[in-house]
């Protein structure tokens, strides 16, 4: 029955997916032919009165130009997902916070940090997880972007052993590094390049056997996982008099089961963002639902993580033309399906660790 539900979900998901792009379509055709029709009345009431023609008309002017007319200066891009969470934060188990904002002009590249926080592990013992992206990416002419992604990753983990105890310190650790390493290629669609494809390849760079003396460390303090991970994105950004929004989803292939027997299992993603325009700020909201097919496993032993998830994402960028900031939390909930945790039984729904991060971007060069 899990794998007719997971077949159910996956089929449903990339249907939606196919049908953004023809819904964009739709929503463009409707648009065009509104303001089209308002041009027309325009003329028409102009030549009743003797008035001149206007400079341009509909008849003349290219669809993509009508679309473009009442936007502000500098077109607005829907820009990578940088982040995430999990061994090497890179693991593609969620669209994770995203920008949507004006994008940096210029430069012989772009370059977005973005630094992220989260804390996980059971209330006694917590831990504190940072990650540090650096994105570095360029475009190669208007319809190709290619890209690396390079993780930083500091754990700081409270007593992992459970030493502590009456008369006992505890024993905390900490353990970073390099994470592991992203490959991204983005084809933009469209005659205006609003529809893009990223396929992402992660590399197994980071350290995914890290012990304590003899004990292996569990999969979540790890900072890689030790195989490949890749994933794809459809992303369809909508340009509006007022803002953007952006619709799309994901599909991943989080690695497997590697040499240590630390399984991740597929999951897929729909997400819709949405972007007010107010000057050089842009506020903005989204929502996330993200599936997994199974449980992941800490060698073979299974893991109380979700399998299923629903994030609420709040962001606020400023931007100019040459760098960009962006402030953001996510807020999951999500669905694990009553997974013991060392004997006591937690319940099928809950909220999922949150997680706030801090991003610049600048074109430089």
């Amino acid at each position: 029955m899990k794998h007719v539900r997971l077949s159910n979900f996956v089929a449903l998901a990339l249907l939606a997916i196919a049908l953004v792009p023809l819904a964009g379509r739709w929503l463009d055709a409707w648009r065009t032919s509104r303001q089209a029709a308002n041009l027309v009345a325009q003329n028409g009431d102009q030549a009743k009165t003797g008035s001149p023609p206007p400079e341009f008309c509909p008849a003349e002017a290219d669809p993509a130009l009508l679309m473009r007319i009442d936007q502000p200066s500098g077109f607005v891009a829907s820009w990578q997902t940088v982040g995430g969470c999990g061994a090497g934060a890179g693991g593609g188990s969620s669209i994770g916070l995203k920008w949507i904002g004006h994008n940096v002009r210029g430069g012989l590249f772009n370059v977005q940090e973005q630094v992220t926080y989260t804390k996980i592990g059971q209330p006694n013992y917590p831990e504190y997880n940072f990650f540090s992206n650096s994105l570095i990416s360029r475009d190669i002419g208007e319809k190709w972007n290619a890209g690396l992604n390079l993780p930083f990753i500091y754990k700081y983990l409270v007593d992992p052993q459970h030493l502590g105890g009456p008369g006992v310190a505890p024993v905390d650790y900490s353990n970073s590094g390099l994470g592991d390493i992203s490959l991204l290629c983005t084809r933009k669609l469209g005659r205006i390049n609003a529809l893009s494809l990223t396929g992402m390849l992660g590399l197994p760079t980071g350290v995914y056997d890290a012990k304590i003396g003899t004990t292996l460390l569990n999969q979540s303090q790890q900072i890689g996982f030790g195989r490949p991970t890749f994933s794809v994105t459809l992303d369809q950004a909508l340009d509006e008099v007022w803002g953007l929004w952006v619709v799309g989803g994901t599909t991943a292939y989080r690695g497997g089961t590697n040499k240590v027997h630390n399984y991740r299992g597929p999951s897929a993603t729909l997400y819709s963002y949405l972007g007010y325009f107010l000057g050089p700020l842009v506020p903005a909201a989204g929502g996330s639902v993200t599936g997994f097919t199974g449980h992941d496993r800490d060698q073979d032993t299974p893991m109380s993580t979700p399998l299923a998830s629903f994030a609420a994402n709040l962001s606020l960028e400023w931007s100019a033309d040459w760098i960009a900031v962006l402030v953001a939390g996510s807020f999951p909930y999500g669905y694990n399906g009553n997974q013991p945790t060392e004997g006591t039984q937690v319940s099928k729904w809950g909220f999922l660790p949150w997680t706030v991060s801090l991003g610049i971007a600048v074109s430089p060069f």
